[in-house]
């Protein structure tokens, strides 16, 4: 599975409500660690999915994850 991953590039999406701050350099970290070769693009490149710029960011994610030619995404969410 490790070998599948090689390459490939992940989105990280945040609400900036919950600790995405200290839990996504944790979740990298293993991930990378698990899966070498894996690239990350931090939630600061999209935009908050929450609040008043979130309907635009929202609208732009599908050209920006094309534009960074993510293969797949880890949203983290408060409750």
């Amino acid at each position: 599975m490790a070998e599948r991953a090689a390459g490939k590039t992940i989105a990280q999406l945040w609400d900036d409500l919950f600790r995405g701050d200290e839990i996504f350099p944790m979740l990298e970290a293993a991930l990378a660690q698990r899966f070498p070769g894996v690239t990350f693009v931090g939630y600061r490149t999209f935009g908050s999915t929450h609040g008043a710029e979130e309907h635009d960011v929202l609208k732009n994610l599908p050209a920006r994850m094309r534009e960074h030619g993510v293969d797949a995404v880890i949203s983290g969410m408060a409750c």
